[in-house]
């Protein structure tokens, strides 16, 4: 259900930016909008977003995301800055859910992985121990419908914002999208020149 909605959310973002028609009681979108959707990532996204290093302890990084108030973070090397990836809450649910079992079947190659996976967050002190998930990047010149396309396809809920450099410089969320495409409907005017033109072909 999740995945349908954005999916919506990303249809209509994107038949804002290149030009589609349709109504609804009180605006009417057509073709060519008055004014294109020129936003861009770097406009949506949250700048200098919260971040964790390979090095932390995992007690450590819980402790920082819940008083920061969110449910993971992108993860750095603490010497060359780099992104290495992401964790979740997930990751951190899971290490206490799995505890010291694990099942053994040396025959199917995904349980091994799966297995290899489990085992290794089990024995994590640490949150590059820990992380596991690679971080989905996007450039922050890529327009919002873009992106909004790219968190369909990935199925995330964020996305790390890079520069030229490859640097992380922000966090684009599923939120960050939402929000621009209320901004983009709320910029449109109420009644548009097409808008006589429709009602005059309504029976």
């Amino acid at each position: 259900m999740r995945y349908l909605t954005f999916s919506l959310a990303a249809l209509c973002l994107s038949s804002l930016s290149s030009g589609f028609a349709f109504s609804t009681h009180s605006r009417v979108f057509v073709g060519t909008p008055t004014k294109a959707n020129p936003r861009l990532v770097r406009d949506c996204m949250t700048p200098k977003p919260k971040t964790l290093k390979t090095t932390d302890t995992v007690d450590e990084a819980i402790v920082a995301l819940l008083a920061a108030g969110f449910n993971g973070a992108p993860v750095l090397d603490p010497i060359t800055n780099n992104l290495v990836g992401c964790v979740t809450a997930f990751d951190f649910i899971q290490k206490e859910e799995t505890g010291g079992i694990l099942l053994f079947d040396m025959e199917d190659p995904e349980t091994q992985h799966d297995m290899a996976v489990s085992a290794r967050k089990i024995v994590a002190t640490t949150v590059g121990e820990l992380t596991t998930e690679e971080a989905v990047t996007i450039h922050m010149n890529t327009s919002m419908k873009d992106a909004a396309e790219m968190l369909t396809k990935e199925q995330k809920h964020r996305l790390c914002v890079i520069n030229d450099e490859n640097n992380l410089v922000g966090i684009l969320s599923t939120s960050d999208v939402m929000r621009n495409i209320v901004d983009v409907l709320q910029a449109l005017p109420e009644r548009s020149s097409a808008e006589g033109s429709l009602d005059n072909l309504a029976p």
